[in-house]
């Protein structure tokens, strides 16, 4: 008959009462691990629900950063794309209009009149403003190219009230016709470029002229060669002098400027003078 000791060393599997504390040992361990690993999660799994729940102070400045930080916990969620519309304009429209034909070009006829030697017409029309509107209204109803532009130019004797057309039938036609709204006003052929080169027969211009001389000082010192019609200074851009236009009532009164006088001196600064109706190159010589 076998000792009891052996019976119980044979039916004790596990190898006795030391082993079996190392193996409680060793499951306590292990629960351990996964208890810590399953906090972690959950922890983890509360954070990203933190993070993601978290809204701006006003929901409608809101920039997506709340979401790229998500993103970069582990959320799936993407921010929504701004709209740019730079990327999306569409191309100008074509231009549709039809280029101008060189027939089409709009010409300017001109006639004008002379007020001044008109008693009947001045007495009616006191103003210029009154003579301009009685001309237009006549001429707007009699003429369909009439453009409705009248205007006054000069004074005293040589005030005249020029008007523009279109067309040069209708223009001729108001030259031919009497118009009894306008009493004894006549008028007559205008053409500014005639014009200019007829004052140039009778002007000078004078060059070299400081800032500090006025145009009475000019006035002054250039009507002793006749009666001024007109003067007038200018400058050119960024130029540092003035330049003037004296234009006189008769051709004689600027014959000697021609090869007697090129210069005259104003408050000891010399002033140049050229007629006006001198060609470039004779200017330059």
């Amino acid at each position: 008959m076998p000792p009891k000791g052996n019976k119980k060393a044979g039916n004790n599997p596990n190898g006795g009462p030391a082993k079996r504390q190392d193996k409680r040992n060793k499951n306590k361990d292990s629960g351990s691990d996964v208890s810590n690993s399953d906090n972690e999660q959950t922890n983890n799994k509360n954070n990203l629900s933190k993070r993601t729940r978290t809204l701006p102070e006003n929901p409608m400045e809101e920039d997506y950063v709340t979401g790229s930080a998500a993103d970069a916990g582990g959320s799936n969620t993407t921010p929504p794309q701004q709209n740019n519309a730079d990327n999306f304009s569409s191309p100008p429209p074509k231009d549709t209009t039809a280029p101008t034909a060189p027939d089409s070009v709009v010409r300017d006829y001109q006639a004008a009149a002379a007020p001044n030697i008109s008693p009947e017409f001045v007495k009616k029309y006191p103003t210029n403003r009154a003579m301009i509107d009685a001309v237009n209204n006549l001429l707007l109803e009699t003429y369909h190219s009439y453009t409705g532009r009248a205007r006054m130019s000069d004074s005293g004797d040589l005030k005249r009230l020029v008007i523009h057309f279109n067309s040069i039938t209708e223009r001729d036609a108001c030259l031919s016709l009497r118009h009894d709204d306008l009493t004894d006003l006549r008028f007559f052929l205008h053409d500014p470029q005639q014009l200019r080169t007829d004052k140039d027969l009778q002007a000078i211009q004078v060059t070299d002229i400081p800032f500090f001389i006025k145009k009475d000082d000019i006035t002054a010192l250039f009507k002793k060669y006749g009666n001024i019609q007109s003067c007038r200074l200018h400058t050119r851009a960024n130029a540092k002098v003035q330049q003037a236009r004296i234009v006189y009532d008769d051709a004689s009164s600027i014959r000697h400027f021609f090869d007697k006088q090129w210069a005259i001196y104003c408050y000891s600064t010399c002033l140049r003078i050229t007629p006006c109706s001198l060609t470039f190159d004779q200017k330059k010589s």
